[in-house]
């Protein structure tokens, strides 16, 4: 029945997206972030769901008088150099099927990335998107919240199968950065029921952030709080509520668990568990590999020649776990460099738009947004720092809003300073 049932949602949605194009936008990403098919048990597991989704709305987009067309900003120039570098080192690396399967995943990736962009055209538009994302995932944060206090945290919290975030320490990730959008969308909403929704979705995602007993998610967890407290109005509020939150949500947390947190920092390398010497030893590869090759490893990186060349341990093949070693490896010192490039420049954007909106009544829900956006930002940075997930949609769809927030601003502005230059012409 599950299955019959998400066959006819999924296909019964194709003839208004290809009418209304974002409509797709919106199922995109309603099956990129909850994959919804991955729950049932019948033939639509397997189906290819998202490319049929993904090509409907390409479709539909070319055929649309949606724009064809996005205004240039650092974080977009800094994305497409990026895309260019990958086309590169693809090219300068051996044509290896796993290297052309995940060359053709990323664009994939990206390619809708620039299409949903050209239709964020609006306040709305941006909103009924975050809506999808911030839910979908924080479906899985309200479930794992749940389990997490029915077995007092003795069983780890899973993604959902075949996303990006089904193991336990992604999903860790992905509810850190999806906390920051309901936030946003919590305070934004009049609908009362929608902010008892926002809320219950936010509590169940902190917790189940705490049953993943990810160690990453841990840092990247105290990171997001230290940030907000940093950038909050109300210090002492805040303060308040997390020294309260913090030890209630720990208390059903089992011994375990904090025997594991506290292996996240110890005396001397040689201490830390098979996990993390693996991690380091793949990181010594990717560095040792990019010193050596300018052009990196490629995507197919993770090798035993690979390791046998350049890794203190040529017998350990493990994968980098960290988007900045993933980088290093797969694409070189310049690859890196444009990748961080990317982030810090989408980061500076953000910032751009609240000093912007700062005395605009009528923009502050912008200024809000930037800074939640920053906070996801946060998450990404700290929490991929052990995670390999340099090519996870999410964080491309935040850099993307903060475009979108900043152009909407910047056409806001332009529109109420037109009206004032006209009459000084006249006037002269």
């Amino acid at each position: 029945m599950r299955d019959l049932i998400l066959f006819i949602v999924i296909f019964g949605s194709i003839p208004f997206i290809l009418k209304r194009p974002f409509i797709g936008v919106l199922m995109w990403c309603w099956i990129s972030y909850m994959v919804p098919h991955r729950l049932a048990w019948g033939f639509i597991t397997h189906f290819p769901v998202a490319q049929l989704i993904g090509l409907s709305l390409l479709v539909g987009y070319l055929f649309s008088k949606e724009p064809k067309s996005f205004k240039a900003s650092p974080p977009l120039t800094w994305l497409i150099i990026f895309i260019a570098w990958m086309l590169i080192t693809f090219l300068a690396n051996s044509m290896h099927s796993g290297n052309v399967s995940s060359l053709i995943k990323v664009m994939k990736i990206l390619v809708l990335t620039f299409v949903i962009l050209m239709m964020l055209t609006s306040k709305k538009r941006i909103e009924l998107t975050l809506w999808v994302v911030a839910l979908s995932i924080g479906f899985y944060g309200l479930k794992g919240g749940v389990f997490t206090i029915l077995t007092g945290g003795s069983s780890h919290v899973w993604g959902p199968p075949g996303g990006f975030f089904g193991g336990n320490n992604e999903l860790g990730l992905a509810l850190l950065m999806d906390i920051p959008l309901l936030v946003y969308l919590m305070r934004s909403t009049d609908n009362k029921w929608l902010k008892y929704l926002c809320l219950a979705v936010i509590g169940g995602s902190a917790v189940a952030v705490l049953g993943t007993q990810s160690r990453g998610a841990a840092v990247a967890g105290i990171a997001c709080c230290a940030f907000l407290w940093l950038k909050s109005d109300k210090k002492m509020l805040l303060a308040g509520l997390l020294i309260l939150a913090i030890p209630l949500a720990l208390s059903v947390m089992p011994d375990k668990w904090f025997d594991r947190m506290s292996t996240i920092v110890v005396s001397n390398e040689e201490e830390y568990d098979g996990s993390v010497q693996g991690r380091f030893n793949a990181w010594r590869m990717a560095s040792n590999l990019a010193a050596h090759n300018v052009f990196g490893g490629g995507f197919n990186v993770t090798t035993g020649a690979n390791f046998y060349l350049y890794a203190p341990n040529p017998r350990d093949v493990h994968a980098a776990h960290s988007i900045y070693f993933q980088i290093l490896g797969q694409h070189g010192y310049i690859g890196l460099i444009i990748f961080l490039s990317m982030w810090f420049s989408a980061w500076r954007l953000a910032s751009k738009t609240i000093k912007l909106v700062r005395h605009k009544s009528d923009l502050a829900w912008a200024g809000m947004l930037s800074k939640m956006l920053q906070v996801s930002l946060i998450a990404y940075a700290t929490g991929a720092t052990f995670l390999s997930l340099a090519y996870f949609d999410l964080p491309y769809h935040i850099l993307i809003t903060v475009v979108a927030v900043n152009n909407i601003v910047k056409k806001k502005l332009a529109e109420e300073t037109a009206p004032m230059t006209k009459i000084n012409v006249v006037s002269v």
